[in-house]
Formats: structure tokens, C-alpha cells, sequence
């Protein structure tokens, strides 16, 4: 190991407790999105995080800004416009059920350190501070500035950054670790749309009315119907060779279908429980026309199909992989169905052009695109110079493969130019982010810390 590295990594070893102290004082705020007050534009808590990681900033030596609690800054120089930024935000998501111990109390147990935050984002923010830190009290020699980013909002939108962006210019090398390793280059594409249709209803045998689903992005775990006119026999046989991995209860005239969970940018993780409920019902002999309406739905969006194929939407290319579409969230009462989907799609196309096919596809089974919003996909090219740095220094620093990864989800960069998500999660590490007892290791807060100060050097050294 040359003399630089060893420096960095000792001078790391040597804060871990200052480093634990300051995550342990970010996690005490609870930093979830609030109402708006004066001057802040997120509330309370989001603009208390900023303040203290603002005052750490200037405590260490580093020039600030405060940008009216949208984002704070920090740039290891006073002159000079920045040639690297780094992208970390301070806001969370609410606590929830489930926790061992006080969420926003850091609690250390067993090499990990638990506490909401801790993974995403306060623990990669300290880490980058004190990467910053080590560069600065070490002297490396570093021809250009950084500039340490902090946003408030990306748990919500990121309307922080889209605010900041219209007043600043992002520089032209640009990570957040807000991610996971080695680095995320590619993100696809992103539609939520909404699709109708209409019935005749009110038959002796009908569907009175359906539901499933909570959110857009996610697979729906639960499902169900209103039922009216049928026997159990003939509400049995509809279900007979039901889908794989879906169960079906049909009590007092409601059919509930059960699958499992799993987030829209990985559907073949979950088990549809919504597909598998139109479906059945689409079996069912009604004497009005809700059972043709649900038949056609399922045909729109068949169970067990991620690619959206029955809407000539099975498109892929080398790089992104294929496009994924969720059927997600469907309400069905007096008539009238609407159901809404999430799609991520690959570089190889863009929002119009997916708009064009999926209007195309839905009108064969007499549906209808109601709207649609969508933002394009984002890549950096993995052969630049900066993405080799990343990897390069990855790599000497884990032992691990460096690569470059395409992911359906979207990152905190998603929006920027030349952007990319570099850590902080390690490949194949589950740290519960955004569930209960959230946790980074004590271990991966140090090598964070390393990894980020010797990419800092190494690309502007």
C-alpha cells in the first residue's frame, strides 16, 4: 500500500469513535419531511439535521452555505469552482413499527450500529465528512475543490435538489452514496400511469366491486372482491388451478387473493396478488358484462408476466436489460375500473415512445390511458474516466470486482448529468433500509470513509 492510502486509512482508524459521535448526534433528529414553515421548506427536523451537519462542516475547517434549507453545502476550498461534488441528504423516512430499540437513539450492538439513517443517508454522509476531513488534514495534494452536497428532501422527490439546480451548476463529476457498489451508472427509465374502463353492471350474478394494492411502486401482497349471485361451488370452480404462490379465501361473498410484496423495480421477486384476483374473476359466468371487463384486464396485464408483453412492451437492450411493468393498484366499483402501473424501461426508448405503445396496447382490450407522468432514463458512460477511477479505487480498496451496474430503481443522481451512485451499500448486504432496526456496520462506516477519501484523491490528485 503507497504512503498516501496508508495515511488516509490510519488517519479513518483513528476518528471511528469521533465518526460513531457524529452519526450518533444526526440520528437523534428525527429528520422526516414535516410541514412547511417559514424558511423551512421541509419543516422543523430536516432543517435542525442540516443545521448540525452544517456546523460539523465549519467546525472542521470547511466553507458553508445554507440554500434557504433546501440543501447545504460545504467546499473544501474558498475559491475555485467545485470539479467533484459529492451527494448525500439528511432526511428519512418515518420510524415505523418493529424496532429492537429507539429509532433515533444510535445503539451499538454486535459490530452494528442501528438507528434510523444509519444507512440511508446520515452514515454515508458522516463518512464522506471525514473522507473530506482526512484530504484536508493530511494536506494531499489536490489541484481542484469539492464540494460536499447536502439535500433535505430526497426521501420525498428531491424537489431540494431541483431547487438548488436552478440557482447552482452540479459539477461535472458528481457521486452520491446513496446507492450500493461498486458503482450504479444506468438507471431505467420510470412511467406511472393509469388505465380505465367501463361496464355495464348491476346483474342478479355481478362483481359489485374490487380492490388491491396501497402504493405504485410495489407488487400488491392482497387483493379483493365483492361477489353477488354466486354459490360457493361456482365461486370454487373459477378459483380451481389458481395461480402458483396465490391463495383465495371466498367468505360472506368476499374473495381475497394473497400473494407477496416486492418493489416495482424487481416484480419477479413478488407474487402478484392482483393479477391472479382479475384472473379468477374474469372466470366468473356474471350476467351483466363485469366479469368480461375483469377477463380483459387480466389479458392487459396477464399474472406472472414482468415484461409487459401482452402490450408489445417486451423490449430490452444489452445494457439496461428488459423493461419491467407492474399492474399495482386497481380500484373497481359501479362500472367503473381504474388501475394504476409502474414501468422502467431502458435506454433504448423514452417516455413518448412508450406512450405511443401503451396506448396502442391497452385500446386491444378496450381499455384506456388516462394519464401518465415519466422521467427518461439516465446513463454515464462506463469506458469515462471518472466511473474507471471509481472502480479502480473499489477495487484496491475491497478486494471485490468492480463493475458497473443497471438498476430499475432511481437514485438521488437520477436527474443530473453525469451523475452516478457510488456505495454505500456492499454487494449482498441487507441493512434494512427504510424498515425497522436500519443498521450500518462499524466496519463498512470506516471503509466508507476510506474508499471515499482516496477516490477523492485519485481524481483530482
Amino acid at each position: 500500500m503507497n504512503d498516501i492510502k496508508s495515511r488516509i486509512n490510519e488517519y479513518i482508524n483513528a476518528h471511528a469513535e469521533e465518526m460513531e459521535a457524529v452519526l450518533a448526534d444526526l440520528v437523534s433528529v428525527p429528520s422526516v419531511k414535516g410541514k412547511p414553515q417559514a424558511g423551512m421548506p421541509f419543516g422543523t427536523e430536516p432543517a435542525k439535521a442540516l443545521a448540525k451537519m452544517l456546523d460539523y462542516c465549519e467546525k472542521y475547517g470547511f466553507h458553508t452555505k445554507n440554500h434557504e434549507n433546501y440543501v447545504g453545502t460545504a467546499d473544501l476550498s474558498e475559491s475555485g469552482e467545485p470539479a467533484l461534488g459529492v451527494l448525500c441528504h439528511l432526511d428519512v423516512v418515518p420510524a415505523g413499527d418493529g424496532w429492537q430499540s429507539d429509532p433515533f437513539t444510535l445503539v451499538k450492538k454486535d459490530g452494528k450500529l442501528f438507528g434510523r439513517g444509519a444507512i440511508d443517508d446520515k452514515g454515508p454522509a458522516v463518512a464522506t465528512l471525514f473522507a473530506l476531513r482526512a484530504v484536508k488534514e493530511l494536506g494531499l495534494p489536490i489541484r481542484e475543490n469539492v464540494r460536499f452536497i447536502f439535500g433535505t428532501d430526497e426521501e420525498n422527490g428531491s424537489s431540494d435538489i431541483a431547487y438548488y439546480t436552478k440557482k447552482e451548476t452540479l459539477p461535472d463529476m458528481l457521486f452520491t452514496p446513496d446507492g450500493e457498489y461498486p458503482v450504479i451508472n444506468l438507471e431505467k427509465g420510470m412511467i406511472r400511469g393509469e388505465a380505465v374502463a367501463s361496464c355495464s353492471h348491476g346483474g342478479k350474478k355481478s362483481i359489485v366491486c374490487a380492490h388491491g394494492g396501497t402504493v405504485v411502486n410495489a407488487v400488491p401482497a392482497s387483493a379483493y372482491a365483492m361477489l353477488e349471485g354466486f354459490t360457493a361451488d361456482e365461486v370454487n370452480a373459477a378459483i380451481a388451478d389458481a395461480p402458483e404462490g396465490v391463495s383465495f379465501i371466498y367468505e360472506d361473498s368476499k374473495l381475497t387473493a394473497q400473494g407477496r410484496s416486492a418493489h416495482a423495480s424487481t416484480p419477479w421477486e413478488g407474487v402478484n396478488a392482483l393479477t391472479a384476483l382479475m384472473k379468477v374473476l374474469g372466470r366468473l359466468k356474471t350476467d351483466d358484462e363485469t366479469a368480461a371487463l375483469f377477463a380483459n384486464a387480466a389479458l392487459a396485464f396477464p399474472f406472472g408476466e414482468t415484461n409487459g408483453k401482452a402490450l408489445s412492451l417486451d423490449i430490452s437492450d444489452e445494457r439496461s436489460g428488459p423493461l419491467t411493468l407492474v399492474f399495482s393498484i386497481m380500484d373497481y366499483e359501479g362500472g367503473k375500473l381504474c388501475g394504476k402501473f409502474d414501468i422502467r424501461f431502458p435506454i433504448c426508448l423514452n417516455v413518448p415512445h412508450v406512450r405511443e405503445l401503451l396506448e396502442a396496447g391497452l385500446a386491444k382490450y378496450s381499455l384506456a390511458l388516462a394519464s401518465m407522468t415519466g422521467t427518461e432514463p439516465h446513463y454515464v458512460d462506463e469506458n469515462s474516466d471518472f466511473i474507471r477511477t471509481l472502480l479502480r479505487v473499489y477495487e484496491e480498496q475491497t478486494g471485490l470486482e468492480g463493475k458497473t451496474i443497471a438498476i430499475g430503481g432511481g437514485t438521488y443522481v437520477h436527474n443530473t448529468s453525469g451523475g452516478v451512485a457510488f456505495g454505500c451499500a456492499f454487494p449482498g448486504e441487507d441493512n434494512h433500509m427504510h424498515g425497522a432496526d436500519e443498521f450500518i456496520t462499524e466496519q463498512s462506516l470506516l471503509i466508507n470513509a476510506k474508499i471515499f477519501a482516496n477516490a477523492i484523491y485519485e481524481l483530482l490528485k
